[in-house]
């Protein structure tokens, strides 16, 4: 059991580790290319690990401390959390930099051993052990779906367990099924969680609050020090290549501003913040650093409450915005290769990606837009405000008040709408105050629409897009703060939940994503980018902007 004593630790070589930040200095042309060495056929950045007597260790410096190592406990599901107990725990699949998957602790990616209904198998490693020597087993992916398998659990993710059930084949394998009709497509990203060992028998959601008490992965726990810091070593038992580093250490440091002087002195050798530009240019004018930005799922939208923004007007709005100054107001200070985000289920980076912005919204017209208004029965007034019906065309905005860039992001809004003759008013609370209302959940009764007009803020997209973008533009949903209808898009993006063909899929997302910018729910505006900084005699770093985060190759990290 970890205590919380102190021990002397070597912060030789200090690694800091957040929100995707990379220390090195580099160039504008640069920003978004891993400055690793060669790839291999996954399009990984590897080099090779040399070989060294020396003890090696790193420092990663972390802006949030976990608070469970499960971190699939729905009130612990931190990004901290995950960023940690990934080298520590198993996994089945683990997803690449590119959001494609590959096997991890289990030995291929999930079977389909049946279509309809649909039945995937799931097949651990012969040689994946924990450290007290007991095999990684059927049983903790038993322990790992009895704890998921019902929406009252404690779990941070039920969808797809929810509707199974499980089946023991072995003692490295399960089966799951669903009902016929009814298959979970999303399949391949279940048991992808880091799950704990089931054989402790240990309570789910306090049973590993304070202590992982058992490692599978490269990595195991060493020591924590609550509020100050974690180290981990090599795990013995690991069956993979590595780890190069002998001693790992996450230092946990809230203060963001004090990141780049901890680089610079050598007490961090990694940082993964939260992007900020005076934060990217002190870093970037660092010696002997290296960095990266990358933009990855996370995505910026402007998001229209359809109760009381009609469709006339929220295309008006589409027309009359200009997408291209507002990235290059806001994203090109941290990468000149910033675009304009062209869908709403795929990322600029995905394979699926594709464009969807109509040419009429890939340049603004303030002219189109006023003309959409007139054709819609709008009338500008003596202030060129329209009005129609003795209504005026004033429009509130909100976001998560004391964010800079989304109130700079509400003031080029304000600014550009109002030269096409619509009026709007700021309105936020602070920071997640905002999505009590928006969201519904301080209506009575409960539900959408929220009490908004206009609002900005982010969604997380993923590798496997079709249950969240049903969940969020979906008919009825509570995650549809706009009250959006679309029959057709309704209907695509149901059939899109049902189809295992991730071809055919992708081709009924993109549709669905072409006929909203019709019926316009949203406009979708940038991805924000990530940040990752490093010494950079450490190779063999790579951002990974899906939940596998900064630390998905830990393993991999060694110094040149």
């Amino acid at each position: 059991m970890l205590g919380n004593t102190r021990k002397l630790t070597r912060w030789t070589a200090v690694l800091l580790a957040l929100v995707l930040l990379a220390a090195a200095c580099g160039d504008d042309d640069q920003d978004d290319q891993p400055v690793t060495g060669p790839t291999d056929e996954t399009g990984t950045a590897t080099t090779a690990a040399p070989e060294t007597s020396d003890p090696t260790s790193v420092v990663i410096g972390l802006e949030q401390e976990l608070t469970n190592f499960n971190n699939l406990t729905a009130g612990d599901n931190l990004l901290a959390g995950r960023q940690v107990i990934r080298a520590v725990w198993p996994t089945c699949t683990r997803t690449l930099p590119n959001s494609t998957f590959e096997p991890y602790f289990c030995e291929s990616l999930p079977t389909v051993v049946n279509e309809d209904p649909l039945i995937v198998e799931y097949k651990l490693r012969a040689d994946a052990n924990w450290s007290d020597g007991t095999p990684v087993s059927s049983d903790d992916m038993v322990f790992y779906f009895e704890n998921c398998n019902d929406p009252e659990d404690d779990c941070a993710g039920t969808a797809g367990f929810d509707s199974a059930e499980l089946e023991v084949v072995d003692a490295k394998t399960v089966r799951l099924s669903w009902p016929e009709g009814q298959p979970f497509v999303e399949y391949i990203a279940l048991f992808s969680g880091p799950f704990p060992p089931a054989h402790l028998g240990l309570d789910w959601t306090e049973g590993f609050r304070n202590d992982p008490m058992l490692a599978a992965g490269p990595y195991q726990v060493d020591e924590y020090n609550p509020g100050s810091d974690l180290t981990l070593v090599p795990n013995p038992t690991w069956f993979g290549d590595g780890p190069h580093i002998d001693e790992v250490t996450f230092r946990f440091i809230s203060d963001v501003g004090n990141l780049p002087l901890a680089l610079e002195n050598g007490e961090v050798d990694v940082i993964y913040p939260q992007p900020q530009v005076d934060l990217v240019a002190q870093i970037a004018a660092l010696d002997s650093v290296a960095s990266t930005i990358t933009f990855g799922p996370t995505w910026e939208h402007i998001t229209f409450n359809t109760a009381t923004v009609p469709v006339e007007v929220r295309r008006a709005i589409a027309l009359a915005l200009d997408r291209e100054l507002i990235v290059t107001a806001l994203m090109r200070p941290f990468s000149q290769s910033a675009q304009p985000l062209g869908n709403r289920v795929y990322m600029n980076g995905q394979a699926q990606y594709q464009d969807n912005t109509p040419a009429e919204f890939q340049v603004r017209d303030v002219d189109a837009a006023r003309a959409a208004l007139e054709q819609g029965g709008w009338t500008p007034g003596n202030d060129g405000v329209y009005t129609r019906d003795e209504r005026r065309l004033s429009l509130r905005i909100r976001t998560t008040g004391g964010n800079p860039r989304r109130e700079q992001f509400q003031e080029l809004v304000q600014n550009q709408l109002g030269e096409a003759g619509i009026e709007i008013t700021i309105d936020n609370l602070p920071g997640g105050e905002i999505f009590g209302p928006v969201f519904g959940s301080e209506n009575d009764p409960p539900g959408p629409p929220g009490d908004f007009d206009l609002v900005i803020f982010a969604w997380v997209g993923g590798p496997l897009p079709a249950s969240s973008t049903l969940q969020v533009f979906g008919t009825g949903s509570d995650s549809n703060p706009g009250a959006y209808v679309d029959d057709q898009v309704n209907d695509l993006l149901i059939e899109a939940t049902v189809t295992l063909d991730l071809d055919r899929q992708a081709e009924l997302l993109n549709r669905a994503d072409a006929l909203m910018w019709q019926s316009l729910p949203n406009v979708p505006v940038y991805q924000l980018p990530f940040f990752l900084a490093w010494n950079d005699s450490l190779i063999n770093l790579e951002d990974n902007p899906t939940l596998e985060s900064f630390t998905w190759n830990l393993e991999e990290w060694a110094f040149s």
